[in-house]
């Protein structure tokens, strides 16, 4: 039997912090120690390390729970909030140090006991996690020097190796001691997908002159030690620094993680590797700790690929050499997903670092933002590929229904079944189950899908033993789940057994770089479908396409496309009408938006388009083929959100 870990308490209210004591003992639980300040639970955490700690927000003395939960990420001990009512403020600064649960005061003793389990669970997967990568990486770049003919393509190989464990949009290496212009830098422009920076791309690109250019790189900083520069830290970098600031301004980044590397043996001093990263908070100090671990091999392979003289690295490939290609083929796996964006790729890379293993994983994001196809994706390139990936749309489930759906019945289990009915879970062995809306499942469902994600188990209705089941789920939602498992809608057990790897999906808005690849790719699929030759969009109605909000994100534009090509006479759109009055466009899209929620947003929009409808839900031209949602989905939106038929 696994042994329990040891429990630190972090709670200055003594009553509370006993309640707690007790609740834990009696579950088997050891508690190492009661801390009712920051300093004390530092002290208790050298002498005995707790396997978890139990963290009050606020607590008495300097220093808050917020603080000493930074230190615990960084000596990768699992710690789970308690909180009373706090400010959104407070909550977000506390969600931004990633705990492994949060409880909020007053909480039930099986509900603490079950966020605790679930924290366990979720420090294991991410520790094997990371040493699978890790580990992978040490592999990859052990045997590039002698794979690689030409040093460039090694240093892209290196780069792509790195991607996984040091997300970055540009990477560059720079010696210290460097008399040349230097290695050329990588700018990444999709998944797996690397664009070639040296000084004539460069000169192209900012209209510079070539001693302008070799003069920026001759003034790159050459710290000696780590630097993590994110928000106002790398904006004065970008001040003190002109090589930081034109490929700042150059490329749109934001962020910066310097990571000097000593160079033992040839003489050189040190390298810098130089990531930036166009997220403000692309880089943590998470980041920071990877790249010490990760030095000795940088070391290693940096060395071999010096010339034996420790002279700066020159290119070894033979002159007759065909160049680098700029765009390199991508990975198989996101066929049918369109865009670029920063935010897409960092999709991209979740959703490659997590389909490998069997974990859970919770997509969330607003309604047409594509989350069935990063399912897909997550089933594709994972071992399970060639078994079934099987959908179920949860808010589609008669509660009368559901549990037969899912988990099967057998001949004569109720009245009507005629036969025996193999579940969906029964389905997917082997396979993926891949569960749509989940927030409206039924609560009586939840727990028997609790029970079968816990011991992979299900019962059909009326069988006399249980069937043993190999799953995997993936779960999407376009719901708020901790406001619903706030509002008794949904279980907090389940809600953290299925986000052990949670994914957002952005909003359209948040990605208007994709808005034109998607209208082309739509445009080009439904001109095929209708025999039709419409080639392109006029600029002013792609102007009007990227100042749209877009509530309904990328089905919503799928759907305009689509239509627009249905109704156009010639061989270009001039006008694409959107499917918002122009009042109703500037309540979405214009200042408004930030004072309403995306509810109050999402129920004006359903009216509006209702109204343009004459109230017609169903058929050709009715709101549910203009929403792009299916009439039964529509009708349980209308209902959750108190739209009713007096209403337009």
């Amino acid at each position: 039997m696994q042994q329990k870990p040891e429990i630190l308490i972090v709670e200055d209210q003594f009553v509370e912090a006993n309640h707690l004591r007790l609740m834990l003992t009696r579950a088997g639980y050891p508690v190492c120690g009661i801390a009712r300040s920051v300093e004390d639970a530092r002290e208790i955490i050298v002498l005995r390390t707790p396997g978890l700690v139990l963290l009050d927000i606020f607590l008495s003395g300097e220093g808050t729970g917020i603080h000493l939960a930074e230190e615990l990420r960084r000596a990768q001990i699992p710690f789970i909030y308690l909180s009373a009512n706090s400010s959104e403020e407070t909550l977000n600064a506390a969600k931004a140090t990633q705990p492994y649960g949060f409880l909020v005061k007053p909480f039930r003793e099986k509900d603490l006991l079950v966020t605790m389990a679930i924290a366990r669970h979720h420090q294991e997967s991410g520790l094997q996690s990371q040493i699978r990568k890790e580990t992978l990486f040490r592999q990859q770049i052990r045997s590039l020097p002698e794979q690689c003919d030409d040093r460039e393509k090694c240093v892209l190989q290196l780069a792509r190796a790195l991607q996984p464990l040091i997300p970055f949009d540009y990477f560059m290496i720079h010696f210290a001691s460097g008399k040349e212009d230097g290695e050329p830098a990588w700018l990444r422009i999709g998944f797996d997908e690397y664009q070639r920076i040296g000084n004539e791309e460069m000169q192209t690109i900012t209209r510079l002159k070539a001693h302008e250019i070799r003069r920026f790189r001759q003034e790159i900083p050459t710290d000696p030690a780590i630097v993590l520069a994110t928000g106002d830290a790398f904006r004065g970098r970008c001040r003190s620094a002109n090589s930081e600031k034109l490929i700042a301004d150059t490329f749109g980044m934001q962020a910066q993680l310097l990571l000097p590397v000593p160079l033992l043996i040839s003489g050189c001093g040190h390298c810098l590797f130089s990531f930036f990263s166009r997220q403000p908070e692309g880089f943590t100090k998470e980041h920071v700790a990877i790249g010490e671990r990760l030095q000795e091999s940088l070391i290693y392979t940096v060395e071999k690929l010096l010339p034996a003289n420790g002279s700066h690295p020159r290119n070894t490939a033979p002159k007759n050499s065909a160049p680098i290609a700029q765009k390199n083929v991508p990975a198989t796996g996101f066929e049918g997903i369109i865009g670029r964006s920063p935010l897409l790729l960092t999709v991209f890379d979740h959703v490659a670092q997590v389909a490998p293993s069997g974990t859970s994983v919770l997509i969330t994001g607003e309604s047409g933002t594509g989350k069935e196809s990063i399912a897909e994706a997550i089933h594709r390139l994972s071992p399970r590929s060639n078994a079934p990936l099987i959908k179920v749309n949860c808010a589609a489930l008669p509660g009368s229904l559901a549990e037969s759906e899912l988990f099967g019945h057998e001949r004569g289990a109720f009245t009507g079944a005629i036969d025996r009915r193999v579940g969906r879970f029964e389905q997917a062995h082997r396979g993926t189950l891949f569960l749509d809306e989940i927030g409206d499942m039924p609560l009586e469902i939840q727990a028997k899908l609790l029970r079968a994600l816990q011991e992979q188990v299900v019962e059909r209705l009326g069988a006399s033993a249980p069937i043993r089941v190999d799953t995997r789920i993936i779960a999407a939602t376009n719901r708020n789940l901790e406001k619903e498992v706030a509002a008794g809608r949904f279980r907090l057990d389940l809600y953290y057994r299925l986000n052990v790897f949670p994914i957002h999906l952005p909003p359209l808005r948040q990605r208007p770089e994709d808005i034109i690849a998607l209208t082309q790719h739509f445009l080009d699929k439904y001109s095929r479908q209708s025999g039709k030759r419409v080639t392109h969009v006029a600029n002013a109605a792609l102007e009007r396409l990227l100042a749209y909000s877009w509530p309904g994100n990328i089905r919503e534009l799928e759907n305009l496309i689509h239509r627009s090509v249905l109704l156009a006479r010639g061989g270009v759109l001039d006008a694409i009408p959107l499917p918002l009055p122009l009042d109703a466009q500037q309540l979405v899209g214009g200042t408004d938006l930030h004072t309403n929620t995306i509810r109050e947003n999402e129920r004006a929009h359903i009216l509006a388009v209702l109204q343009k409808c004459n109230g017609r839900i169903r058929g050709s031209g009715g709101a549910a083929e203009i929403l792009g949602v299916p009439p039964t989905t529509l009708a349980s939106k209308m209902q959750r959100l108190g739209i009713k038929r007096s209403h337009f």
